[in-house]
């Protein structure tokens, strides 16, 4: 049986659900942006951009990003996009890996209500009870930190706005024109 469903104690109160969605709905936010912040750094329209960063898990998005700036660094050598642009990209991506987490623990793991202010969570993991697997397999958060974590959360989100305001657009109208054809 599911922890919450385990006795009316243990079901989470209306404001750990909320402070979950008020996370869960900016990781979203987050997510979207680092699609579209993926296709400026591509210099692909991000309709199309789409096609691939839709299969995309949050951490492979953040991997080709930092890709994306090594490029733009070594091959490029900041022609498109400036240094300081790509500092501030791969700063706010590392801000974004411990949010990751913390948002993958609500989505994969089981939760109850240890009191008003605190909830806990574990993934039930099989094994035997050492190590960093162990370790890993259950959590805590407070109410205040759920809300600290939103706060970081909302920040990140309009940081990455900011950067893709900045950054080039590839945009779709008069794409043919922008592209070479080869002769027949």
């Amino acid at each position: 049986m599911p922890l919450n469903h385990s006795s009316q104690y243990a079901e989470l109160t209306n404001e750990h659900f909320q402070a979950i969605g008020r996370l869960t709905v900016e990781w979203s936010n987050i997510e979207f942006l680092l699609g579209v912040l993926l296709s400026r750094l591509l210099v692909t329209p991000e309709f199309l951009a789409r096609t691939y960063t839709d299969r995309m898990s949050g951490a492979t998005r953040q991997d080709a990003i930092n890709e994306a700036c090594k490029i733009h660094s070594y091959r490029y050598s900041y022609k498109l996009i400036s240094e300081e642009q790509i500092k501030k990209i791969l700063d706010v991506n590392n801000k974004i890996t411990p949010l990751r987490v913390t948002r993958n623990k609500f989505a994969h793991f089981c939760w109850s209500r240890s009191s008003d202010e605190e909830i806990f969570g574990t993934n039930f993991s099989g094994g035997v009870p050492v190590g960093n697997k162990y370790k890993k397999s259950f959590v805590s958060f407070t109410v205040a930190e759920l809300d600290e974590f939103h706060k970081k959360a909302y920040a990140i989100v309009d940081v990455l706005s900011d950067l893709t305001q900045v950054l080039p657009e590839m945009e779709e109208e008069g794409l043919g024109s922008k592209v070479r054809f080869l002769q027949e």
